[in-house]
């Protein structure tokens, strides 16, 4: 276990001297009791914790919440004065995170199109998207147009990830960026020194928000979707490759769902749709992982003369023939459950 950091109330030294400069006992003692275990008044009380938490001079201060950043900008096809203003605002933004305790990801370091060209094409996809979608902020430097930057932007998007566009004072953007529906935030400067002051102060102010959002994401750190396509895959005898042909993706695509925690992989609503009509069941299946519990509940409130009435309402408005395949759906996931409880 790791030793406590420990911290000092300001000016220690000039308070201990201020203290002690006298020669009465009793008021060394007095004063040593206020300095160790008491709170003292006015704007430095924070400061001091209260005797139930131990002496005041020294104290454990709690450890910030690690958080990861994603450093987007344009790479591919960059002239080599662009390409040295990419590096030099890379190098000043890995410094300012690294001040207030953020783990910037750099794809120039990784995936870069010229020194990491070895690299697959699908491969540097894969591992952009997971870095961009497992991270807790994406800082996009808007200074040269890239599709590459583009699709991060759109992944940044898709999985609920603040952003940071960073500007030259007198550059115009693309809309499609500046457009983006998300939580983000505008930094513009004239000069790299006052990018740098702008975005540590930007972001030393949305650190909570990124800590409250990184606690409430763990929730989605589980392979709930992808478990369940494989389970019903193999129980249909389908190959990833003919699961794929039949909804229009690559095969790639349905290992990535079917290996990756939720919050990674994140398909689409319009790939769930097909994938669930491929394997004959429901979006509501694929997602939630109590749904043998819901079905279960269903059937029971339909069972029960007291909620016949409740159970009838659930199917007003619902074509005859929705209601007979979800009736369908519902007995087949029941018996299936029987059967497995019964082994």
């Amino acid at each position: 276990m790791d030793e406590p950091q420990l911290s000092l109330i300001p000016d220690l030294q000039g308070r201990i001297r201020g203290y002690f400069d006298t020669g009465d006992p009793e008021e060394i003692v007095r004063q040593s009791q206020s300095l160790i275990m008491f709170p003292v008044n006015g704007a430095e009380a924070s400061l001091i914790p209260s005797s139930s938490q131990g002496p005041a001079l020294v104290h454990p201060q709690p450890r910030p919440i690690p958080l990861k950043a994603y450093l987007a900008s344009a790479l591919t096809g960059l002239e080599p004065t662009k390409k040295s203003l990419i590096i030099h605002l890379s190098d000043m933004v890995n410094l300012v995170c690294r001040s207030v305790d953020i783990d910037l990801y750099e794809p120039r370091k990784k995936t870069d199109p010229v020194h990491n060209a070895d690299v697959p094409n699908t491969e540097v996809f894969h591992i952009d998207k997971e870095r961009v979608v497992a991270s807790d902020l994406l800082i996009h430097l808007c200074h040269f147009p890239s599709t590459g930057s583009g699709e991060e932007l759109s992944f940044a998007h898709d999985a609920l990830v603040p952003i940071v566009l960073i500007i030259q004072a007198d550059q115009k953007v693309s809309r499609m960026i500046t457009g983006i529906p998300s939580v983000k935030f505008e930094i513009r400067y004239n000069e790299p020194e006052e990018m740098r002051e702008k975005l540590e102060a930007q972001l030393r102010e949305i650190r909570p928000l990124l800590e409250q959002r990184r606690l409430a994401k763990q929730e989605l750190s589980e392979n709930i979707v992808g478990a369940k396509v494989k389970e019903l895959r193999l129980d249909a005898s389908l190959t990833k490759e003919k699961l794929a042909d039949m909804i229009g993706l690559e095969e790639a695509a349905i290992s990535f769902i079917e290996e990756n925690v939720d919050i990674v992989s994140n398909p689409s609503l319009i790939d769930l749709r097909l994938i669930a009509t491929a394997l004959k069941t429901t979006v509501a299946e694929l997602v939630n992982p109590d749904y043998t519990e819901s079905i279960l509940s269903g059937i029971q409130s339909m069972l029960d003369d007291r909620k016949l009435e409740t159970a009838a309402a659930r199917f007003r408005g619902v074509p005859m023939r929705d209601q007979k395949a979800l009736m369908r759906r519902f007995l087949t996931r029941f018996l299936y459950f029987l059967e497995e409880r019964g082994r």
